[in-house]
């Protein structure tokens, strides 16, 4: 350093100089560290900071080479020679021998470098809390979008375990789901513990001395970083509790419109502060309680809307020369009630109408739509004597027409199946007086023939054609596989050949087999 070197300040009418000393006195005031190093890298003058920032004594480190004198400060090397080979100054982070971090500027300055350290630990803490905070912020977003999606309880259960072992760390994570009516604590099994553990937690009575159940019985959250605190509050189930495996963990109550709904569990298999993860797990419960609240509803109207679309279907009739067998089966979006009914009416002279009818819609409009247009045409059937698409004649014929359905399917005995098919005609209620066609054809003994739903058939991503080309040809050998069997059991078949999976629409299905 050149004491007295640059610009003098001026004004006030005078002139004046930097007194001789004065910057190396400045400098060395100066609380941050600083240190001048000679073109050989050595230490030529270290403040009082420096000497205490970086333990070391500063006599006694005056010409040595900085990385020999000073430890830890080999990081800085490169650097440091980027800031000699350049003139420009370089800035970087480092500790200088002691566990503090700092922001190191190099300045080069008349083939000397200067070098200022600036204390760096409050604003790398200040960083490290924002990124904690983004973290955290970006964590609760996936929690949220994963158990939005979630319709039932396996799949809330199934969330959570995803979230509690991707985003938390944790080796566990247990769904508990409260059953007030029957002082039920069920837990949904998800194959991450021993299967004798998860079967002996899997269903649990309220009142019993187990933490999913105490928490859901008081409402207060259980948080252990080892298994002291479950020894003493769980001394009868201690044992099962070493026997998962899981060594600290939280159980958190999962508390929906202000009441408890059950249970979140997060383990970990070691000792874990699971205080510094508790924020996140009471929000990931909140999302939880929401994702519960909200699959048991949907299940509740799944279970009301099928009792309510099979107690519109009307009970087949026993019928001498001809067996009958139905099947309905609702879309997997369960919640809705669907269109889709059948009927066998029987009528006079041992003759039979059999109908099956789809009206548009999938709620409850579309249900009683179905349930006066099925009423209507069983009103028709028995009031009027004609031929509308409607009679079975036992052993002779079938009389048909249809309204814009698939076709029905005629398995004849020899196992030849005919699709019913002309050329379409209108849905019911598009027209008003839409001229409708009979077709007849004969019918031996030992046929069967098949009416059916679009749901069937039809797919998203199936032309409706092939669909039905597939029934066609799988009909005949299952009508002959089960030849012997109850209808039933063919319509079983049926079911199981063209629907691998639930339906993306409801269907039904009515068979009647001659003798």
């Amino acid at each position: 350093m050149v004491a007295g070197q640059g610009r003098g300040a001026r004004g006030g009418g005078g002139s004046g100089h930097v007194p001789e000393g004065w910057w190396q006195r400045a400098v060395a005031a100066h609380p941050d560290p600083v240190a001048v190093l000679g073109p050989g890298w050595e230490v030529l003058w270290v403040s009082d900071a420096a000497a205490t920032a970086s333990g070391v004594d500063a006599e006694a480190v005056l010409g040595l080479v900085l990385w020999d004198a000073v430890p830890g400060t080999s990081t800085s090397r490169e650097p440091l020679l980027r800031a000699a080979r350049t003139g420009l100054t370089s800035t970087w982070e480092a500790r200088i021998g002691g566990p503090r971090w700092y922001e190191l500027q190099a300045v080069p300055v008349d083939g000397l470098v200067l070098v200022i350290a600036r204390d760096a630990d409050q604003r790398r803490a200040a960083a490290a809390e924002r990124e904690a905070l983004l973290e955290r912020t970006r964590t609760l977003l996936e929690v949220s979008t994963a158990l939005a999606a979630a319709r039932t309880l396996e799949e809330v259960a199934a969330s959570v375990v995803a979230v509690a072992t991707e985003h938390l760390g944790a080796d566990y994570g247990g769904l508990s789901v409260l059953e007030p009516s029957a002082r039920r604590v069920r837990t949904i099994a998800r194959a991450q513990l021993r299967p004798e553990v998860e079967q002996a937690w899997a269903d649990l009575p309220l009142d019993h001395p187990g933490p999913a159940p105490w928490v859901c019985r008081t409402g207060n959250e259980l948080v252990f970083d080892d298994l002291r605190a479950v020894r003493s509050l769980f001394p009868d189930v201690v044992e099962r509790v070493e026997r998962s495996g899981l060594r600290s963990g939280a159980v958190v109550p999962l508390v929906a419109e202000g009441t408890v709904v059950g249970s979140l569990t997060v383990g970990w298999a070691a000792e874990h502060a699971v205080q510094a993860d508790l924020d996140v797990v009471r929000a990931f419960a909140a999302y939880t309680a929401q994702a519960v609240r909200r699959a048991v509803l949907l299940a509740d109207r799944t279970s009301a809307a099928e009792v309510l679309q099979r107690a519109l279907l009307a009970p087949l009739p026993e019928c001498t020369g001809v067996e009958l067998a139905a099947r309905y089966l609702p879309a997997a979006s369960g919640d809705h009630v669907g269109g889709d009914w059948h009927d066998a009416v029987p009528l006079d002279g041992g003759r039979l109408a059999l109908v099956v009818g789809d009206a548009a819609g999938h709620d409850v409009a579309a249900a009683a739509v179905m349930g006066r247009v099925s009423g209507s045409v069983r009103s028709f059937l028995l009031a009027v004597d004609g031929p509308p698409s409607r009679t079975l004649h036992g052993v002779r014929g079938l009389r048909w027409s249809n309204a814009g359905h698939p076709p029905a399917l005629l398995v004849l005995p020899d196992g030849r199946t005919t699709a019913l098919a002309r050329t379409p005609e209108l849905l019911l209620g598009v027209e008003e007086h839409a001229e409708r066609s009979d077709h007849v054809v004969p019918v031996p003994p030992g046929s069967v023939l098949l009416l059916h739903t679009d749901g069937l058939v039809e797919r998203r991503d199936r032309d409706l054609d092939l669909g039905l080309e597939r029934l066609r040809a799988a009909l005949g050998p299952l009508v002959a596989e089960h030849a012997g069997a109850p209808l039933e059991d063919l319509l079983d078949a049926v079911l199981a050949t063209c629907l691998p999976e639930r339906p993306e629409d409801d269907v039904v299905l009515l068979a009647a087999r001659t003798s």
